[in-house]
C-alpha cells in the first residue's frame, strides 16, 4: 500500500510539472484506382495520399523568463494493417529548448528544411489542401538514393517530410517577416567526422500574403562512397494570396554527388477556395533528368478537391496524370510504375485529425 501511495505521488508530481502535454494524430484512408501498374489496372486501398497516418505526443514546460522545455514524439503507421513505419517514433523524436527572443534548439530525429521551408511554411493556409500525389516521383532509378530501398526516386526532393537522425536543429524567431534555421546530423563514424553526416538550412520571408522560401539539404549515406558522398537537394519557392486564390511556384534540384545524376523540377500551382468548406488545387510539374538519367523528362498534372466537414474531418479526391519520356511513368503513391510512359491515378478518401 505504501508503495502504491508513493507511485501515485510520483505520478501526480510528474503530471504537475509537465505544464502542457497533447496527444494527436492523423488517420487517412480511402480507395485508389491506377490505370497502369506493370501493364494492368489496379484498385487498392488508398495509401495515405492526402497525408500520412500519424500518432504522436508533444509537450512543453514553462521554465520562466520566456524559456520553455519542449518535446515531440511522433510515429507513422500503416492504417491497413496497424504496423508502425520506421519504428515506434520513426517520423519525429526530439527534445529541446524554446526561447521567445533567441529561437528554438532541439536534438533528435528531425524533419529537415526542404520540408519545413518549402512545404508548410511556403503554402501557409493552403497546406492542408495539398495532396501527396502532387509531389515527386518517376522512374529515375539511376539516382540511386539509398533513402528509400528498392525505389531510388521516391520523393527524391524530400517534399513529403523525412527525418534526419542524430541531428541538432535551430530555428530562429521571426524578424520583420524573416526567419531562418539550420541543422547538422552527426555521422557517428570514428576517425571521419564527415562520413554519414548531414546538413540542412532554410530561409523564409513573409510580407502580408506573399512568401519567399529557400532550403538546402545534403545527406551522406554509407552506401555512397563509404559515407563520403550523398544526395544533395536545394530549392526555392514562392506563394502569393490573391483574394480566394493562392498562386505558387517552386524549383527543386536533386543530385547524387557520387555518380553525377541530377533532376530539376519546375512546378506551378493554384489553390482556390470555391466556398468556405470546398477547396480546389491544380498543379503542373516538369521533371528533367540529366545525361546520367538518360535525359528522362516527365510532365504531370494534378487536380485535387477537398471538402472540409469540420476543422478535423475532410473528404478529398485527387486525379493525377503523368507522361514520361525515357522511362516508365510513376505517380507518387501509385503501387508501381507503368509499363510505358503514361499513368493516371484517382484517389477518394477521408482524413480525420484528433
Amino acid at each position: 500500500m505504501k508503495k502504491l501511495v508513493l507511485l501515485i505521488g510520483a505520478t501526480v508530481s510528474v503530471s504537475a510539472s509537465a505544464q502542457s502535454v497533447s496527444i494527436y494524430g492523423l488517420i487517412d484512408s480511402g480507395v485508389m484506382y491506377t490505370s497502369n501498374v506493370g501493364g494492368k489496372k489496379m484498385l487498392s486501398i488508398d495509401p495515405d495520399s492526402q497525408a500520412p497516418d500519424l500518432f504522436g505526443m508533444t509537450g512543453s514546460e514553462d521554465l520562466g523568463g520566456g524559456t520553455k522545455a519542449i518535446f515531440k514524439l511522433e510515429g507513422q503507421f500503416n492504417m491497413n494493417n496497424g504496423t508502425m513505419v520506421n519504428g515506434q517514433f520513426g517520423h519525429t523524436a526530439y527534445v529541446g529548448l524554446k526561447e521567445e527572443k533567441y529561437g528554438t534548439l532541439t536534438i533528435g530525429n528531425q524533419i529537415d528544411f526542404m520540408f519545413d521551408s518549402l512545404v508548410p511554411d511556403r503554402w501557409g493556409p493552403a497546406f492542408p489542401v495539398i495532396n501527396a500525389m502532387n509531389l515527386r516521383q518517376s522512374s529515375f532509378q539511376g539516382l540511386n538514393s539509398p533513402r528509400i530501398p528498392g525505389n531510388g526516386s521516391f520523393d527524391f526532393d524530400r517534399m513529403l517530410g523525412s527525418a534526419v537522425p542524430n541531428s541538432v536543429k535551430y530555428v530562429s524567431p521571426t524578424y520583420n517577416g524573416f526567419s531562418f534555421g539550420g541543422m547538422y546530423s552527426f555521422g557517428g563514424v570514428a576517425g571521419n567526422f564527415g562520413a554519414n553526416s548531414g546538413q540542412s538550412f532554410g530561409a523564409n520571408y513573409h510580407n502580408g500574403g506573399f512568401s519567399l522560401n529557400g532550403a538546402y539539404t545534403y545527406i551522406k549515406y554509407a552506401a555512397l562512397n563509404n559515407g563520403n558522398d550523398g544526395i544533395r537537394n536545394f530549392g526555392v519557392g514562392t506563394s502569393w494570396m490573391v483574394g480566394a486564390a493562392e498562386l505558387a511556384a517552386l524549383y527543386t534540384n536533386t543530385s547524387n554527388t557520387q555518380n553525377g545524376a541530377r533532376i530539376g523540377v519546375y512546378e506551378a500551382d493554384v489553390t482556390y477556395a470555391l466556398s468556405t468548406p470546398l477547396h480546389a488545387h491544380f498543379s503542373y510539374q516538369y521533371q528533367k533528368g540529366n545525361h546520367v538519367l538518360n535525359e528522362q523528362h516527365v510532365n504531370q498534372e494534378t487536380l485535387s478537391l477537398i471538402y472540409m466537414f469540420s476543422k478535423r474531418t475532410s473528404l478529398y479526391s485527387t486525379l493525377a496524370y503523368q507522361q514520361s519520356s525515357g522511362g516508365p511513368a510513376w505517380i507518387l503513391m501509385a503501387a508501381g510504375p507503368a509499363s510505358g510512359g503514361r499513368q493516371a491515378a484517382f484517389s477518394l478518401g477521408l482524413i480525420h485529425a484528433f
